[in-house]
């Protein structure tokens, strides 16, 4: 019983040392090509628009977001969904690579939005 415990405790330890994720894309064209095709493919303009700068849903090119924006909380928004909100996980119809994707394109589209802005 007190290996067990050990056991426990000690991936409880690990859990909590465990580095974040992060996008492992970089990105270049095709990375954001691919990203803006898997935005299309999975509809996700219905809700925040055709460039991600919002309509029914929030804006996702801006730096105000809800929840400290992270990678991970992005990827795990995309896959999960958010619970209480309309925000539908797509983890069955995109793989984690076309999340990954989705998200250097909408990294992509903030660059985009703040050089415009200077």
């Amino acid at each position: 019983m007190a290996g067990v415990v050990a056991a426990l405790l000690f991936g409880a330890a690990a859990a909590l040392r465990a580095e974040p994720l992060v996008n492992p894309l970089t990105a270049d064209d095709d990375t954001v090509k691919l990203g803006r095709k898997a935005w299309i493919a999975s509809g996700c303009m219905a809700c925040h628009g055709n460039n991600a700068r919002g309509a029914v849903g929030p804006d996702l090119t801006d730096d105000e977001w809800l929840r400290a924006y992270s990678d991970e909380m992005v990827f795990n928004t995309i896959k999960r969904g958010r619970s209480g909100t309309a925000m539908s996980g797509f983890g069955d119809t995109l793989s984690d690579t076309q999340i990954w994707q989705l998200i250097t394109w909408l990294q992509d589209e903030n660059r985009k939005r703040k050089a415009g802005a200077k």
